[in-house]
This record gives structure tokens, C-alpha cells and sequence, in this order.
């Protein structure tokens, strides 16, 4: 594993949302509480957890479940407005 990653830092109001990514594995990410100091003092810890967690499974397993089968679907029902008789009708007819 390379020693370059990529932190990606999300702030909106009081909470944070921080990535880590490292080449050939799949980041790691978590909210957090906080202004950009706070924050940033737990850098660190994220960063030592996503090292550990890449060291004994940097890639997520692959999903091996099958597929669901596609269903047919329910033709829709039409319903077509009944008429209205010709003396009813607000509109006259064009000819």
C-alpha cells in the first residue's frame, strides 16, 4: 500500500463529513460533530483506522449474491372518460 491518500473534508454548519481514500482501496468514511478545528484534531484517529482496516481488507468483499430476477410488469388499465351527450357538451362541435 502506498503511503499517499486523499482526505476529503465536507463542513455544513456544525457537522462534518471527512473521507480517506488511499490508492487501491476503498475509502473509508464518517460524520462528525463540530467546527474545522474540531474536526481536524480527529483526522488523525480516521486516518490510523482506515490504515488498519486497509491492512487486512483495503477492498470491500465483492457482492457473490444473485441478481433479483426481473418481474414482468402489470400492464396498466386504461380508462377512457365516458362521453358526454352532444346537448351536455359546453364546447359546440367544429366541423
Amino acid at each position: 500500500m502506498s503511503d499517499e491518500m486523499k482526505i476529503v473534508i465536507v463542513l455544513k454548519g456544525d457537522r462534518g463529513a471527512v473521507g480517506v481514500q488511499a490508492q487501491n482501496c476503498d475509502p473509508i468514511f464518517a460524520t462528525m460533530q463540530g467546527d474545522l478545528n474540531a474536526i481536524l484534531e480527529r483526522v488523525p484517529g480516521l486516518v490510523a483506522e482506515a490504515k488498519q482496516r486497509w491492512e487486512s481488507n483495503p477492498r470491500y468483499p465483492k457482492c457473490e449474491s444473485p441478481l433479483p430476477t426481473p418481474q414482468t410488469p402489470t400492464p396498466a388499465v386504461r380508462t377512457t372518460p365516458q362521453r358526454q351527450s352532444a346537448a351536455a357538451s359546453p364546447q359546440p362541435k367544429l366541423l
